[in-house]
């Protein structure tokens, strides 16, 4: 059996429809998606504009919009249905366990706010330590995803950064 069979599904998205409700009625934006990520993989999402993928991400992610109706499907994360918990336990896994970069890093990034800040959030909120470890696990990132002069480059602000920098940023 090959190395790729024997790899642990760590997601699986099964029969997932969404549609929107608008002022004109439904609109049908996923019909249908399958697919599961087995460890150590990397699953690829493509299509034509509107078709889909953005919808399907954020639905992973818990963070689809309040127009949206989850018609059918499943989306299984250790062993857990993601579309049946609540937002606090999408919280413990949100930005620690699943993760998202989007093409605009700007829609994940808050401009009036420094990049450091930002990136010492999430630490904060998922890993029991001080602000001021924190800062240094952030620094230790930026420096990994190639920010040059990372620990000067830590109090600027999103537009400071080019938009490469920014989704470098987000990964961090």
């Amino acid at each position: 059996m090959s190395e790729m069979m024997n790899r642990e599904t760590v997601l699986s998205v099964e029969d997932l429809t969404i549609n929107f409700r608008t002022i004109n009625g439904m609109v049908k934006a996923v019909r249908g998606i399958s697919f599961d990520l087995k460890r150590g993989e990397t699953v690829a999402i493509v299509g034509e504009s509107g078709s889909g993928k953005s919808v399907s991400i954020k639905a992973i992610m818990g963070i689809l919009a309040g127009n949206a109706v989850v018609e059918s499907g499943k989306i299984m994360y250790e062993g857990k249905n993601l579309l049946e918990i609540g937002e606090k336990d999408y919280h413990k896994i949100r930005g620690c366990k699943i993760a998202t970069v989007f093409q605009d890093p700007m829609s994940s990034l808050n401009p009036i706010i420094t990049i450091g800040k930002q990136i010492t959030s999430v630490i904060l909120k998922h890993q029991n330590c001080s602000e001021l470890e924190a800062r240094e696990r952030a620094i230790v990132m930026m420096k990994k995803v190639g920010i040059p002069n990372a620990e000067a480059r830590f109090d600027d602000y999103p537009f400071q950064y080019s938009g490469g920098m920014r989704q470098r940023i987000v990964i961090a």
